[in-house]
């Protein structure tokens, strides 16, 4: 496996659940053969080890929509490992962290980048705002993208 693309996402709180609905619609693409998709509930200690096994890592999730920013926009950013310990035990591990895990336990990091969509409602329930939504298709497209420029053959 080259290359790990990881949505994640809690699917029972409305536009949380970008991360995982966008690995479902990767799933259903005609990905390269080295691309694997993997969507999980949250980020844990034991996903360091999968990503020490690739050479470059997707990250896909719901952003909080900072000042000036609107629900539905596509955001992509690279990552690098988190320098810094965590301030004590946490159950929400970020990308970073994950990264540095990876590095710190299995002597290798891979490349890194974050595709994510600014949120309209987290609340109790299915389904994504319509903002979001409309976004998806954009985002899993940008994704494609990402895969093409990578030269992933």
């Amino acid at each position: 496996m080259k290359t790990l693309i990881l949505g994640y996402g809690n699917t029972l709180r409305k536009d949380d659940g970008v991360g995982v609905y966008a690995i479902e619609a990767l799933a259903a693409a005609a990905l390269p053969a080295d691309v694997e998709v993997l969507a999980a509930h949250q980020l844990s200690p034991e996903l360091s080890a999968t990503l020490a096994q690739v050479e470059h890592v997707i990250f896909v999730d719901v952003a909080v929509a900072a000042s000036g920013e609107i629900p539905g926009m596509v955001k992509t950013r690279e990552l690098h490992p988190r320098t810094t310990q965590p301030s004590g035990i946490t159950h929400h591990f970020s990308p970073e962290t994950l990264l540095a895990m990876a590095g710190a336990l299995y002597s290798h990091a891979p490349q890194a980048t974050l595709f994510s969509i600014t949120a309209e409602n987290f609340e109790l329930g299915e389904g994504l705002s319509p903002e979001v939504a409309a976004a998806l298709p954009v985002l899993v497209e940008r994704i494609q993208e990402y895969l093409s420029a990578l030269c992933i053959n």
